[in-house]
């Protein structure tokens, strides 16, 4: 076979090294899952690598690694207990463990941490991602529950923030830099958490309507009582119509007796059907309402900006754009079916929530799956956390090498 090159030679160059480049991202990836490995790429090799945190994936091939190597960070290996006080109701933990042999540890003792997420998951993806799940309404999230960390910088350093007791805490609450962070500020390796009671009886009580407005009122009226709400959540599309979940859990008896005037307090448009069982900690059927795609726009936002951003988005929304609302913990998923969908609802709001002077916090997947956390709406009078983010950066991360898939 004859093989005709018409191309200039540097023509040439430029693809086999581009190859190069594809092929080391995709094959030669290291997985970090101890501290001690994480210790010895950061003293050996510097700022000629790339951290990123979760398994070892195939990444976008517009992201430019340079002549650095990507290694994933996910800690498998790094499960200790540390310490667990069972009086206190609180666990040190390596953060190598999963959710499930947390709740296995811990149920023991008939207490459980409140984390609502596969049992699959590692405590380091769920620190990283800052997402509770379905029990935020009522124990909070990562960042109530953390208490402290302890975290590599990555001159090899390792620091310790916050404490095993909340009133021993003084000082900056630097904890919070790291929970939800993406691993954008360092690389969180244990932590001491919160535990609670694990509650012995669920009722969930499932409610549906024409659409997700309806149903964010009817929340809005229970969120306003007294009862005491473990979950709440809303997900439904135009097509499909809505459905709401609220979930009360504790001691049978008393579980049982407070559905009655939540049945009383609800519209007579929206039908409800309901169930008890023991309680379970993986929650398997109602998860995925915690779980979004890749093309979708998380919101932080009150109730009434929710409103406001899905009357805005009424007309530009298809009718299977799912919606996914947490108004207990102001969170709001619009998951895009599409690239096209997600940037033209983006521009919508831009342009929508800046002439009313309102502005929100937006964390949405650009094409290359770069993690982008914007505030949306900004006025030219309104204030901004980005000085603050490049600060941190270059104090935490001087070399630049934590996760550059994520940006402020």
């Amino acid at each position: 076979m004859i093989l005709k090159i018409s191309a200039s030679p540097r023509y040439w160059v430029a693809i086999l090294a581009a190859n190069i480049t594809m092929s080391r991202k995709r094959q030669s990836a290291a997985e970090i899952q101890s501290k001690a490995e994480l210790a010895s790429v950061l003293q050996n090799r510097g700022d000629g690598v790339y951290l990123l945190p979760g398994a070892a994936r195939e990444l976008p091939q517009q992201f430019e690694a340079g002549e650095r190597d990507i290694n994933f960070v996910t800690l498998a290996k790094h499960k200790d207990v540390i310490e667990y006080c069972q009086s206190d109701q609180v666990i040190s933990l390596c953060l190598g463990l999963t959710i499930g042999e947390v709740m296995e540890i811990t149920g023991q003792n008939k207490q459980f941490l409140p984390l609502c997420a596969d049992y699959q998951s590692t405590l380091f993806d769920v620190l990283n991602n800052g997402d509770g799940g379905l029990w935020e309404h009522s124990f909070g999230g990562p960042r109530d529950l953390v208490m402290g960390i302890q975290a590599i910088l990555t001159d090899g350093r390792t620091i310790k923030t916050g404490g095993k007791v909340v009133k021993n805490v003084t000082g900056y609450d630097t904890t919070k830099i790291f929970v939800g962070g993406r691993m954008y500020f360092g690389v969180p390796v244990s932590a001491h958490f919160r535990l609670y009671a694990r509650p012995e009886w669920t009722h969930t009580l499932e409610f549906a309507a024409q659409s997700v407005l309806e149903l964010l009122d009817q929340a809005s009226v229970f969120m306003q009582s007294d009862i005491p709400i473990t979950t709440l959540a809303i997900c439904g599309s135009k097509d499909e119509g809505a459905k709401m979940y609220v979930q009360l859990t504790g001691h049978r008896v008393v579980v049982d007796e407070l559905v009655k005037p939540f049945k009383a307090q609800t519209a007579k448009s929206i039908s409800v059907s309901d169930s008890a069982y023991e309680f379970d900690p993986r929650e398997e059927k109602l998860l995925p309402n915690c779980q979004t795609g890749k093309d979708a726009i998380e919101i932080s936002a009150s109730l009434m900006q929710m409103r406001l951003v899905l009357a805005q988005l009424n007309d530009i929304l298809s009718g299977s754009t799912e919606l996914k609302l947490r108004p207990g913990t102001g969170r709001l998923a619009i998951c895009c079916n599409s690239p096209d969908e997600k940037n033209r609802c983006l521009d919508h709001l831009r342009l929508t929530l800046e002439s009313a002077g309102i502005s929100l916090a937006a964390a949405y997947s650009d094409e290359v799956l770069e993690r982008k956390i914007e505030r949306i709406g900004l006025t030219p009078d309104g204030s901004s956390n980005q000085a603050i983010v490049r600060s941190l950066k270059l104090r935490f991360d001087q070399k630049r090498i934590l996760n550059p898939l994520v940006s402020w």
